[in-house]
């Protein structure tokens, strides 16, 4: 990833940051994000564009009033001001589990907020900051703000204040006094600050006469419901979900043939099966710019191969995911040691070894097994996941008592999507925080054998889970961006989630999932299920080509 000098920035970066200067005075930013749309359905008081809150800092923690309006429910509040309208609920237990009265305050956590209301509160609580060429910069206004604070708010993380104090010319520990100016650089700073804001959905939401809600969104030429409402909207992406999802649309809708739905037709999207993260797009909570290590020497690359043994995974015209997905590692494996990467593999195979296979048809062997100690032939798919995040821990904390820095190591796990046949090309999962349990944990005599397993429980905190689904993002939008820069197949909606919806529940691999590696991604390369991305599967040029596509997006 390319990350502009600070001190030096572009032509083009400059007028870029000068105009969007212009749109938060303005109040409003084309692009930026999420945008609400007002209601169709009666409200006493309009919902106005910027609704009335009140920022408080407080022992160097934002927290925001907001202001129920006439007519608001919580649906309607959330879907207001939250990046996360589907939890709705959260501002129910804020509230006191009382109802909603007009001009009556709940204090809402400001990460609860969406990028708009986010804006706001720093607009309110720190009038005198800015965006310039070279960043954004903050002018300490309270006691008790930190340099920690200050690298958390502006640029999603932290552990990134060292860099803003080399940029604001502080040394280690040096107070921070009022008034004093401090640089957040743009190579850090959070996509809500910076000019790369990600786009909401163009929904309005309106209520049929029983009250239910409902988001709506206008059919655009050329596009189909299951691309352009299903799959972007409802987080259904397999096969069958798809499906199932668009008929009970088309029941909603009054409509029964999808290929008839003329241009610039209102679709009603039920509200309680708007995927839970379509207000943000499937973006984390905060948008991190991670400064990357690009020393190859100082790298460190875990790569697994999905299924392999008696797992074949996806199986389309006697073709099985687990060879390819292992021929492309092996491929990465050769492209980044070359480089000077230290690499790992989860996943063996005695047949073919490490020599990838210029072969359109690659046959199963069935023979992988999976590098813990003692190896291990991968005869149950459950179990073979469950050891995989065991090995990837183990060889993460071995990394760490090494003195690796966290953010040099990276797990990528290569798998084949079946989904929808209408849809195309490279997708990418990243570690949704809210997912997470507290802790990962396996019983039976089986997982006593295996010096990774045996007696082990991996434990996880918030702290960690939100930098793993920050950094993961940020390495998944680098991937996505050298694969279309390499003219490469790619989702045409949202290539990046962190969730998907089988069986209306979400899910999300449980090898990123679970995996204490901050920069943590499952690419799913193709979709077997098209036929053109299985023809360019089947290509040995296109294998090879994904591997180098894999190492430019790490160094």
């Amino acid at each position: 990833m390319q990350f502009m000098t600070p001190g030096k920035p572009t032509f083009n970066s400059t007028i870029i940051f000068s105009l969007f200067i212009l749109c938060i005075i303005a109040g409003s930013c084309a692009g930026s994000a999420p945008r609400y749309t007002q209601p169709n359905y009666p409200l006493k008081h309009p919902v106005q564009k910027d609704g009335a809150i009140q920022a408080h800092f407080k022992r160097a923690r934002i927290t925001v009033d907001v202001f129920p309006q006439s007519g608001e429910g919580f649906i309607d509040l959330a879907v207001r001001i939250s990046h996360e309208p589907k939890q709705w609920a959260k501002l129910e237990k804020w509230n006191g589990n009382r109802k909603l009265q007009v001009g009556r305050k709940i204090n809402v956590p400001y990460d609860y907020l969406n990028t708009s209301y986010r804006l706001k509160a720093i607009k309110q609580l720190f009038p005198q900051d800015k965006l310039t060429s070279i960043g954004w910069e903050h002018v300490v206004t309270y006691r008790g703000e930190t340099m920690w604070f200050i690298a958390d708010v502006f640029s999603g993380e932290g552990e990134q204040y060292p860099i803003i104090q080399k940029a604001s010319k502080k040394k280690e520990g040096q107070a921070i006094s009022i008034g004093e100016k401090i640089t957040i650089p743009v190579s850090i700073l959070s996509g809500e600050f910076s000019e790369d804001l990600p786009e909401h959905p163009d929904l309005t939401f309106s209520r049929d006469e029983k009250g239910q809600l409902f988001a709506e969104y206008k059919l655009k030429r050329g596009e189909a419901l299951y691309s352009a409402v299903v799959i972007r909207f409802t987080g259904r992406i397999e096969h069958k979900d798809v499906n199932s999802m668009a008929d009970k649309i088309l029941r909603v809708n009054g409509l029964s043939d999808p290929r008839k739905i003329p241009t610039g037709k209102k679709i009603k999207i039920p509200f309680e099966d708007l995927s839970d993260d379509f207000a943000s797009e499937g973006a984390p909570d905060k948008v991190v710019s991670v400064q990357r290590e690009r020393k190859s020497s100082r790298i460190y690359v875990i790569l697994d191969a999905g299924h392999g043994g008696a797992d074949p995974g996806t199986m389309e015209n006697g073709l099985t995911e687990d060879e390819y997905a292992y021929d492309i590692v092996a491929r990465t494996k050769q492209e980044l040691e070359k480089k000077g990467v230290t690499v790992f593999l989860t996943v063996s195979d005695p047949n073919d070894g490490l020599t990838p296979r210029n072969k359109s048809t690659l046959i199963n062997g069935k023979k992988e097994r999976l590098n813990t100690s003692p190896s291990w032939k991968i005869t149950d798919g459950r179990v073979s996941v469950n050891l995989r995040v065991y090995l990837v821990n183990s060889i993460y904390q071995r990394l760490l008592k090494q003195g690796v820095k966290p953010k040099n190591i990276y797990l990528i796990s290569i798998h084949l999507d079946s989904l929808h046949p209408n849809i195309r090309g490279a997708m990418v999962y990243y570690p949704n925080a809210d997912m997470r349990n507290g802790q990962f944990k396996t019983s039976g005599s089986l997982y006593r054998r295996f010096q990774e397993s045996r007696g082990k429980k991996i434990l996880f905190k918030a702290a960690d889970n939100r930098r793993a689904a920050s950094y993961s993002y940020d390495f998944s939008r680098e991937l996505i961006r050298v694969f279309k820069k390499k003219r490469m197949p790619v989702h045409k909606v949202r290539p990046i989630r962190p969730f998907v919806y089988r069986n209306n529940r979400k899910w999300t691999p449980a090898i990123v999932r679970y995996s204490k590696v901050p920069n943590s991604v499952l690419l799913e390369v193709v979709n077997m299920s098209n036929s053109k991305d299985l023809a360019l599967l089947k290509n040995y040029r296109f294998r090879q080509k994904t591997a180098q596509a894999i190492t430019q997006a790490i160094l």
